[in-house]
């Protein structure tokens, strides 16, 4: 089956790069067409329904997301493209989903592509991207972000994160009501992730949601008490700046 695809990227030498890049390396992938802008990149999806989309994360005053929103349930698999690495690259990687970096190495457009062959014939939707689209979005105070679990999404508000684990590649979140779940996440793609919503990294293998401190007990490192009644220790190297976090609140 041959695949076809499209690029939205408001610039226009990356587009002819990665065309070009594609017509050498890949010539059995029919490029149907390019955009500039959300609008133009979603009436030429519309109008080709391509299997693959490179995105470019930033499109001139909008996003890509605005223009995957936008598309809805009828996505084609989607392989971002950036020139830098922010926040959104940092969610695209929880979210187990492939960017690729300006300027585009050809063995990692290979990967890529690879991979979108092989996601194109599943005939399962798969729920990475509902999941980047919900943890992209932190425009509301009480952000509710998508976890991976085993048959699908869980759903759950920030604020409610008590504190996450480490345990290997997988962490456990600890919530407000008790609840533990285990996601198969470095605590450093959470600490990416959870950037910026009163999340600190207090040892080694804890991140801690700050509000949720109860008590802080003084020692080498000391310990804090949190909403859930565990105490957790504290890493030397980071007792002054989790005082000073607190003396905030």
């Amino acid at each position: 089956m041959k695949l076809t695809a499209v690029i939205v990227d408001d610039e226009e030498q990356q587009r002819k790069i990665l065309s070009g890049m594609l017509a050498r390396r890949h010539p059995d992938i029919e490029l149907r067409g390019m955009a500039d802008d959300v609008p133009s990149g979603i009436a030429l999806i519309k109008q080709h329904s391509p299997d693959i989309l490179f995105l470019d994360i930033e499109l001139k005053d909008r996003t890509g997301f605005d223009l995957l929103r936008a598309l809805g349930d009828k996505r084609p698999h989607v392989i971002f493209t950036t020139a830098h690495v922010s926040y959104a690259v940092k969610a695209i990687r929880f979210s187990a989903l492939d960017y690729l970096l300006k300027p585009i190495d050809p063995a990692e457009l290979d990967e890529a592509i690879t991979k979108a062959e092989t996601v194109v014939r599943e005939t399962e939707r798969p729920v990475q991207m509902d999941m980047l689209l919900k943890n992209i979005d932190r425009s509301t105070g009480d952000r509710i972000i998508a976890l991976p679990v085993s048959d699908g999404l869980e759903m759950v508000h920030v604020n409610e994160i008590v504190l996450c684990e480490s345990d290997s590649n997988y962490t456990t979140l600890h919530t407000r009501d008790g609840k533990r779940l285990v996601i198969s996440r470095t605590l450093k793609e959470f600490e990416d992730l959870l950037l910026g919503d009163h999340f600190q990294r207090i040892h080694n293998s804890y991140l801690v949601n700050i509000n949720h401190i109860k008590k802080y007990i003084r020692g080498d490192g000391g310990e804090v008490v949190v909403s859930n009644d565990m105490t957790i220790p504290v890493a030397r190297r980071k007792k002054q700046e989790l005082l000073d976090s607190l003396d905030k609140l």
